[in-house]
């Protein structure tokens, strides 16, 4: 040791300063059951139907639905559908 009868603190002229470090707790409501899912598939054909607009999908949106795909599905050689995947958290029941 360089210097064995001054302490680390005295040295550094923080004679105030704790040897441990706080560690912050942080507090987070979990619910004990798990969450359970629904999902809706909009399927479109484009050749009978428009792309859904910003409105429309929009109103998913406002409904709780999470858009996390779409998938061209080729039916045929001239058929093409569209489908839009979305997810939301089912409303526990009886609430």
């Amino acid at each position: 040791m360089l210097f064995p009868s001054l302490s680390w603190k005295s040295l550094a002229g923080q004679n105030d300063v704790q040897p441990s470090l706080h560690i912050p707790m942080v507090y987070e409501h979990v619910s004990a059951s798990p969450l359970i899912w629904e999902y809706h598939i909009l399927r479109i054909d484009v050749q009978e139907e428009a792309l859904p607009d910003e409105a429309s999908l929009n109103e998913l949106g406002e409904a709780g639905w999470l858009l996390i795909n779409v998938l061209e599905q080729r039916v045929s050689e001239k058929r093409l559908h569209m489908n839009y995947y979305f997810v939301r958290a089912k409303e526990a029941e009886g609430v």
